[in-house]
């Protein structure tokens, strides 16, 4: 039964109402000893309590999406690629001839989701997929599509975007309305080494911006039709991820033709962090940052700063919302027009006879 499956959530809130009800029940009955009798009623209300906090947390796992599975609770799905992970002392070289196809198997509507190697990077992840309706619609049969690598915040995986925002019904909804053009939605971990480097190369700990700008866009590219980038790509996040899509997008200029970031985690002023990277270089990046007034977890400053930093060719653009905390409601309100702002800025889907790459 799965972590965030709707009968594992009744089932515990059954045994919930069932461990008060045996409780009530039997408090009057329990025989033996004093101290047996206070030793088992003590245990009837811990196991009350137990069941009672068992509920309340798979609610907001289910809720928020911080674990998608058993494997990524007890720490297995995202972890080191085994013989193709670098170790501190001794980095793995990469094969002569990476095989980027991997096994994407269908996971919801409309999305596919695969462990991904990291041929590059020296690690392994999850990768979730979301194929607009357009894909597999026979008019679209040789079209190839604009990506945007979509990043999660930190607790969380990919799989938060599907419970937390419900991503591709809001996808598929602008796409329908006509204020987004059909795109592939990429969400693949942050964490692959479950570290957190803020997506970025750190020596001995994890190789995450060659993990988000090498080997996710190659696998992507080698198993769906995607168009080439930089023109074909863009990246955005939420928290965490928001910080790494103003990162990625000032420091990967040539893999990404813009990058939206929502609520980001305040960036500081560190080597190459966002205001960093903007204040030291002329990247031609092109920066979308969405804030909320009353969000104290992501200061809408971060805007400001960052807007003065960036100088021509690159710019930015901001968008404020009047009210709103540092969550899932906020995010989602913000999502549509991160979308409809980066797809202004991508490459249209067109029908080209490129040949199968794996370098987008």
């Amino acid at each position: 039964m799965g972590l965030t499956s709707t009968w594992f959530a009744v089932l515990l809130l059954v045994a919930a109402v069932g461990a008060m009800a045996a409780a009530l029940l039997l408090w009057s009955r329990v025989r033996g000893p004093r101290a047996v009798r206070a030793a088992t009623r003590v245990g009837m209300i811990l196991l009350c309590q137990a069941t009672a906090i068992c509920v309340m947390m798979v609610l907001v796992n289910n809720q928020y999406g911080f674990y998608a599975s058993w494997a990524d609770l007890l720490g297995d799905a995202n972890s080191g690629g085994g013989a193709t992970t670098a170790s501190a002392a001794h980095p793995a070289a990469a094969p002569a001839v990476p095989d980027y196809h991997a096994a994407f198997r269908s996971y919801s509507a409309g999305f596919r989701r695969a462990t991904v190697r990291g041929w590059h990077a020296g690690t392994k992840g999850e990768v979730i997929v979301w194929l607009p309706p357009q894909y597999t619609a026979k008019g679209y049969a040789h079209t190839r599509f604009p990506v945007i690598e979509v990043l999660h915040g930190i607790p969380g995986t990919p799989h938060s975007f599907l419970r937390g925002m419900r991503i591709g019904r809001i996808t598929a909804g602008e796409i329908a309305a006509g204020r987004a053009d059909p795109a592939i939605l990429v969400l693949p971990t942050i964490t692959p080494d479950r570290v957190d480097t803020g997506c970025a190369d750190v020596p001995g700990r994890s190789k995450v911006a060659t993990w988000l700008t090498d080997d996710v866009p190659r696998t992507v590219a080698a198993n769906f039709r995607t168009l080439p980038g930089p023109a074909g790509w863009a990246v955005m996040g939420i928290s965490t991820g928001g910080y790494c899509a103003a990162r990625l997008g000032l420091d990967y200029p040539g893999r990404f033709a813009a990058a939206a970031a929502l609520a980001p985690d305040d960036p500081g002023h560190g080597v190459r962090s966002p205001l960093w990277l903007a204040r030291h270089g002329r990247p031609a990046a092109h920066l979308l940052v969405e804030s909320s007034l009353q969000d104290r977890e992501s200061p809408p400053r971060f805007a400001d700063e960052i807007a003065a930093a960036v100088r021509p060719p690159g710019t930015v653009s901001t968008l404020r919302l009047p009210a709103g905390g540092h969550n899932w409601k906020t995010w989602g309100r913000m999502f549509p027009d991160a979308l409809t702002w980066l797809s202004g800025r991508l490459e249209a889907p067109r029908a080209v006879p490129l040949a199968p790459s794996t370098a987008p």
